[in-house]
């Protein structure tokens, strides 16, 4: 009697956004990204209150537009990652002065303690979570010592996910995603802001937020206050 072995694996959300789903979340998007108050936008806002950085890295960054006011205001080498070839194309034509490249966050295409900013652009809550080890070591690995990591995604009170709306078998996860790098003394909250719209709190699946984190590598260990001499 034979046997039949397992079905196929469903294809990672990774594979499906790389494949199509990444150009079909910008052009529903296009027209709120070109309306975009670049000078309100709330990552902005928490880069500005920080040491002007010299290099910064956006995953999710659409066509480029976060980056090209961060560029415009602190002077910084500007690169982003997207899995829109539709976007990564149109920035490239519109803000030249940018260096985008097509990929995802867990697969970043640069080197060792390249940047000493790194942004999630709204993203996180987009990546299947069995790539989330992957995405914090590639963003850990590119982020070099004393830079700022900056979390842009929802905040509710603890981890769920909902159906895609767009596509059936995906799901959007939703959770406090600065714990992919707390959990390590490497890590410490600088600030978190909330970054949803209206005066009054939102829902608790609309919860958003802005988290910065510092990476001080070399201050996660001090010396044993215990040990005797």
């Amino acid at each position: 009697m034979s046997r039949s072995g397992p079905g196929p694996s469903p294809a990672s959300q990774r594979t499906l956004f790389l494949a199509g789903e990444g150009d079909g979340w910008f052009e529903r998007n296009r027209v709120a990204l070109a309306g975009v108050d670049a000078a309100a936008d709330p990552v902005v806002r928490a880069l500005a209150g920080l040491p002007p950085p010299q290099r910064i890295l956006e995953i999710g960054c659409a066509d480029g537009w976060r980056l090209e006011r961060l560029r415009q205001s602190t002077g910084a080498a500007c690169f982003g990652v997207e899995p829109s070839a539709t976007a990564v194309a149109e920035g490239a034509e519109r803000f030249p002065s940018l260096t985008l490249a097509r990929g995802t966050a867990d697969r970043l295409p640069f080197a060792d303690d390249e940047f000493d900013a790194v942004v999630f652009g709204f993203c996180l809550y987009l990546c299947d979570p069995s790539d989330h080890f992957r995405i914090a070591a590639e963003a850990d690995r590119v982020l070099a010592e004393g830079g700022w990591m900056v979390i842009y995604d929802f905040l509710p009170p603890r981890p769920w996910r909902n159906p895609y709306a767009h596509r059936e078998g995906l799901y959007s996860h939703k959770m406090d995603y600065a714990r992919m790098f707390t959990w390590h003394p490497s890590y410490r909250v600088h600030e978190v802001s909330r970054a949803e719209a209206g005066a009054q709190p939102a829902a608790p699946d609309d919860r958003i937020a802005v988290t910065v984190l510092r990476k001080l590598r070399r201050e996660a260990f001090p010396d044993n206050p215990y040990r005797r001499p």
